[in-house]
């Protein structure tokens, strides 16, 4: 009878053992599996970005805007990044990257090798520049032809998951694991603190074990590597298979099978003892069983409560995740409700979840009646044929007014016949302006540039030219549905082959030097023939906009009074004749590398006029202007030296760009202008700095490094000025000193 309540007891604690290290693993499964699936629904969406065609030079920069919004929303993320068919970085939430060749990386080969698919790529793991281990995460973007056409990635810092990982040790001896389904681990935490990097996938190991049986969730003992102790483990395979990831993740926790019987061997020591001393302590030994058995049940205690801890953490994370995370169940009667909504249905639908989970009908009243009928009709359809269901479409919110909403989902059929969607919806709305606002730059511009009198034609990286204006058409005949190739179009315009070959080699150089020159191709005279046949003399450039191109085409004789034009319109501000923003940003990034090779300083100052908003209501918008074209003609006046750049930043706000100027000498500089701005004399009756209108400064300098970035010089200076405001305007405040 004793023999076998130790061998009962032996077998409760294994079961225990098992049951908690399942409910951890499966923690980590469900955590893990929840952020995946975040993260590839904000690739879905950067995706079908890319396809709209944000990645068109006009909306990379909101693309880059969106990725870095998600970056900053998604703290296991490092960078969102989109690389073209050749591993170039187009776009990214870390600009520094922007432009990089990639090509070579693991998982670049990799997705080059898979194709054209619509699987989450998940590559093996590898230890990143910045130090820890770097997880990516990637879907395909599709090519015009269907192919391969790019590579939009997540770059996931593995070292995020420590403190997961770590909250689930309940046992000093616990380990706990995380590795690539290929067997990599990336993260091992354990009373044996090891090295991560480790190859698990050898011969008779767990992780070897576990991967073989199909199972997506086994409990094993064994060895987790050649040479170690016997472990019983937990391992669960992390795949939902609404992601269909090309390769798994594994979590595993664990404990040595003697730390695990370790109490229940003292405990069989102690009734052997007793034993054979004729069972003269027998009370004794039941007491202490019992207490043991109280303590087993005081840790299960915590552990549970533990577990619900982890429960609300879980939640807390759900409830951080903009938009709404819902289950739609449409039964085969026509009845329909949400099983489950997170708490962000009240910002999509302003109801609660509650409110949903036995009918769905508020939902549907809050949908737009203009959208209503479509929407009905595509659930249905997907109900039908099990498609995936995609939407936007129109709400109307009490007290809010109308917003436009965009979701997803993936369905499946009950045993009952119903239709379940997993999915998730989100607000749209600022997207959706921005959007339209976008399409109306596209189309004036686009009128813009089709009524110059200068040629324009627009060249992809396939050196297809996809747009021509009107000047264009008239010089060499083409029509707006013909689309030719450079390489047509050269045949025509240079008929003769050796000359066709030094235009070729002429080219190529300035495209090299447009490179290194802030992306400004530098017109050159060349003989052109025309549409009529006859040879035209003509200065050809253009911009650089990374792999397309702008070419302008002159006719010598207007070559002045044009290229004046297209670099007013590009480079400088039409009311105060300075530099513009796009200007100072292209300067600003090259004198920011000239500086970082010389290790010299560089100095911003950035500031605007005091109570600009009051001068322009008193006086009008006419002195207004007359007020900003003044204090920009005591600014240009202020930079004696020649590679000093000032330029209209936006508004009342200007920003002067001081290459190898210390921290001293641009305070100085910018207190004389304050000074120069002050003894104009403009009246300003509804300033509190003055009776004249003044500006603040705000001054910051850096030596460029390696750690720092040209933002981050404009941020300090933007401080700056926040603070000279703060003090009551008409100064200047900066560091005293260069940041190194």
């Amino acid at each position: 009878m004793l023999a076998t309540g130790l061998w009962l007891t032996r077998g409760r604690v294994e079961a225990r053992e098992r049951e908690l290290l399942a409910q951890q693993a499966a923690v980590l499964h469900d955590n893990l599996g929840e952020q995946l699936e975040a993260i590839n629904n904000a690739l879905s969406i950067l995706l079908a970005d890319v396809r709209r065609g944000s990645h068109a030079p006009d909306g990379q920069q909101g693309l880059m805007e969106r990725m870095r919004n998600f970056a900053d929303a998604m703290p296991a993320v490092r960078t969102f990044s989109l690389l073209d068919a050749q591993g170039r970085v187009l776009a990214s939430s870390a600009a520094d990257v922007v432009g990089r060749d990639l090509s070579q990386r693991a998982y670049f080969q990799a997705a080059v090798q898979a194709g054209q698919t619509d699987a989450l790529m998940v590559a093996q793991p590898f230890f990143g520049m910045l130090g820890g281990w770097v997880l990516m995460l990637g879907r395909s973007v599709p090519g015009p032809d269907g192919a391969f056409g790019g590579l939009l990635v997540a770059a996931l810092d593995v070292q995020h998951f420590q403190t997961l990982l770590q909250s689930v040790r309940y046992a000093p001896d616990m380990r706990v694991s995380l590795s690539h389904g290929d067997g990599l681990r990336v993260m091992a935490l354990g009373a044996d603190h090891e090295r991560d990097g480790v190859n698990l996938a050898q011969p008779g190991t767990l992780f070897t074990r576990h991967r073989a049986s199909g199972q997506a969730a086994s409990v094993l003992q064994g060895f987790p590597l050649p040479g170690y102790p016997p472990y019983l483990m937990a391992l669960r395979t992390v795949q939902p298979a609404t992601l269909r990831m090309d390769k798994p993740l594994v979590v595993a926790a664990g404990r040595p099978l003697h730390e695990v019987f370790a109490g229940w061997r003292a405990q069989a020591w102690r009734f052997a003892a007793l034993y054979l001393l004729f069972c003269a302590a027998a009370g004794v030994g039941l007491r202490l069983m019992h207490r043991r058995q109280n303590e087993a049940s005081a840790q299960t205690r915590l552990l549970q409560a533990d577990q619900r801890r982890q429960q609300e953490l879980l939640h807390r994370l759900v409830e951080s995740l903009p938009g709404v995370l819902y289950q739609y169940q449409l039964e085969p009667d026509g009845r329909s409700h949400f099983p489950y909504a997170s708490p962000g249905v009240a910002d999509v639908y302003g109801l609660t979840p509650e409110q949903l989970q036995a009918d769905a009908a508020p939902v549907f009243a809050r949908v737009h009646p203009d959208d209503l009928p479509r929407g009905r009709v595509n659930i249905q359809e997907s109900a039908r044929t099990l498609a995936d269901w995609k939407s936007e479409y129109r709400v109307i919110l009490p007290g809010r007014g109308e917003r436009w909403l965009s979701g997803q989902a993936r369905p499946q059929r009950l045993d009952s016949g119903a239709v379940l969607w997993h999915g998730y919806i989100h607000d749209v709305t600022d997207q959706r302006r921005q959007a339209l606002q976008l399409q109306e730059t596209e189309r004036l511009l686009q009128q813009l540039m089709n009524d110059m009198p200068v040629g324009l034609c627009m060249v992809d990286a396939q050196r297809r030219i996809y747009f021509r204006n009107r000047r264009f058409l008239q010089h060499f005949g083409y029509d707006q549905a013909a689309a030719p190739t450079l390489h047509e179009w050269a045949l025509q315009a240079y008929p003769d082959a050796g000359y066709r070959q030094d235009v070729a080699r002429t080219w190529s150089q300035a495209m090299a030097g447009a490179r290194t020159q802030g992306g400004v191709i530098a017109a050159q005279p060349y003989r052109v023939t025309g549409s009529d046949g006859a040879q035209h003399v003509m200065d050809i450039g253009g911009l650089l906009f990374g792999e397309h191109f702008l070419a302008t085409f002159q006719d010598r004789t207007e070559q002045q009074a044009q290229s004046e034009l297209l670099h007013r319109l590009a480079y400088v501000d039409g009311l105060t004749g300075l530099a513009n923003r796009r200007q100072f940003d292209q300067a600003l990034q090259a004198e920011w590398r000239r500086c970082r090779r010389s290790r010299s300083p560089l100095a911003v100052l950035l500031l605007d006029i005091d109570y600009f908003k009051q001068y322009n209501d008193r006086y009008g918008h006419q002195a207004g202007d007359a007020c900003l074209q003044a204090v920009a003609r005591a600014l240009r006046a202020g930079l004696a030296r020649s590679h000093d750049l000032v330029a209209r930043y936006g508004g009342e706000e200007f920003v002067c760009l001081l290459p190898e100027c210390d921290a001293a000498g641009a305070l100085h500089k910018a207190e004389d202008l304050c000074r120069a701005v002050q003894a104009l004399g403009l009246a300003h009756a509804g300033s509190e700095a003055g009776a004249v209108v003044t500006i603040s400064i705000g001054v910051a300098c850096l030596v460029p490094d390696a750690e720092a970035s040209p933002e981050a010089l404009l941020r300090q200076a933007d401080q700056q000025l926040y603070r000279a405001k703060g003090a009551g305007r008409n100064r200047a405040l900066g560091a005293s000193s260069c940041l190194q």
